[in-house]
């Protein structure tokens, strides 16, 4: 039984060339699949019951969409590949960075093409964002006269932040492509109204990254080093997941002090080492109850398999993150097979 049996969905094709997808989550493993043409992997880091929604339309090459969650998250995501990714934070409830930076109200979020992206989300999140093929924005650019486009794209850090009426032009046209076009595509004439809305989308686009350069800070702190440490700690993990490794270990392997991984985790996620480490296992004990769950003869054979060997702390550990025991989570899936 795959993902899309247990999401709340909604999806509609007018034809090969338009998209829309609206879906409402329960866990974040579903969350990670529910966005197309992304290729994502999502570790919850805040304890609770994980809701979330995704709402994507694309037509023409370009996509928009939203993303809502409840709960803390590490996204390590991938966009369609050769394009840029533009967007907005429209609900921000505690501390978050994208490409390790901070974000917060008004902030104008990118991605480069092809670059991997960091998203630490708060615990209370809303995105909405613009995908779009770097020949568009290049050619755009080019058309309207702005022949810096490329050396801004270059230099323009993953988080700037816009001035209210700039970062409301960008929300406007967004909002509009996201739902008052997708709301009855079948009945409009979808070619023209896009035409038209899709300049007004690089428009805004353009204006935004305009703006944001000119008032982008040259100095900031770099943050790409908390964020390596995560990543190996990350693939260490993963890599002896039936034999934990101690702090100890991690910074033998890693050659740094204590303090400096506590500090880069505390930096990049806002959690201690172990408790990621943990919730990275757990997450993946529940991928396999969920996603292969004809391949697991025990509960307790999985969570040895990741170094899980007092099954009663395990169960309070899992409860905790999720906010329901392992064997409800089995039962739940049973009842919607």
């Amino acid at each position: 039984m795959g993902y899309c049996d247990f999401l709340n969905r909604s999806d509609f094709h007018i034809n090969t060339d338009f998209h829309l997808i609206q879906r409402n989550t329960s866990d974040v493993i579903e969350q990670a699949e529910a966005l197309p043409f992304w290729a994502q992997e999502y570790t919850q880091l805040s304890k609770g019951i994980f809701t979330g929604s995704i709402k994507s339309i694309r037509f023409n090459g370009i996509q928009l969409f939203s993303e809502a969650m409840n709960r803390a998250v590490d996204q390590i995501a991938s966009a369609p590949q050769d394009c840029y990714v533009i967007g907005l934070p429209t609900v921000v409830e505690g501390e978050s960075t994208w490409g390790h930076l901070p974000v917060r109200q008004h902030s104008l979020i990118t991605l480069c093409k092809n670059a991997e992206l960091y998203f630490r989300t708060p615990a209370i999140s809303e995105i909405v964002a613009a995908v779009i093929p770097a020949t568009r924005l290049q050619d755009f650019a080019i058309k309207i006269g702005w022949l810096e486009f490329e050396d801004v794209m270059d230099s323009i850090k993953p988080v700037e932040l816009l001035d209210a009426d700039t970062a409301n032009r960008l929300l406007k046209t967004l909002n509009y492509g996201l739902h008052a076009i997708s709301e009855n595509p079948e009945t409009i004439n979808l070619n023209e109204i896009w035409a038209s809305f899709e300049e007004d989308l690089l428009c805004s686009c353009i204006h935004a990254l305009m703006h944001a350069s000119k008032n982008a800070h040259p100095h900031y702190f770099d943050h790409r080093i908390p964020r390596y440490i995560v990543n190996r700690v990350r693939v260490l993990t993963l890599a002896n997941g039936g034999f934990p490794l101690s702090i100890e270990d991690l910074c033998e392997k890693l050659r740094i002090k204590r303090r400096t991984l506590n500090q880069a985790f505390a930096r990049a996620l806002g959690i201690t080492p172990l408790t990621y480490m943990r919730n990275l296992k757990l997450q993946k004990i529940r991928s396999e109850l969920i996603f292969h769950p004809d391949e697991v003869s025990s509960i307790a054979q999985v969570a040895s398999q990741w170094g899980f060997v007092h099954m009663s702390l395990f169960s309070r550990y899992y409860r905790e993150l999720f906010g329901e025991c392992p064997m409800e989570t089995v039962q739940r899936l049973k009842a919607k097979n």
